[in-house]
């Protein structure tokens, strides 16, 4: 298994739980999409999405960002922060 995918995966079990635990709906949506990444890191790693000759992840270009900007938004939830 891919490290990245583990990571993600626990990431997104984080989010899950804390969002959950408040009811909060901005923290278990990134959840959900952490959890869809770490599949597809999972399906990428095994070679189902990508052959051996895929090194240039070029679409980790758009998925990180959001990833972050979702990330930020549900801490930024969860602490009560609310200053843009």
């Amino acid at each position: 298994m891919s490290v990245l995918a583990l990571a993600a995966g626990m990431i997104a079990m984080i989010h899950l739980v804390a969002g959950w635990q408040r009811r909060l709906l901005a923290v278990i949506i990134p959840g959900v999409l952490w959890l869809l990444y770490a599949v597809y890191e999972y399906l990428v790693a095994t070679g189902v999405l990508c052959d051996a000759n895929c090194n240039i992840r070029v679409d980790l270009l758009l998925i990180f960002p959001i990833l972050a900007l979702a990330t930020l938004r549900a801490y930024q939830s969860y602490t009560g922060d609310q200053a843009r």
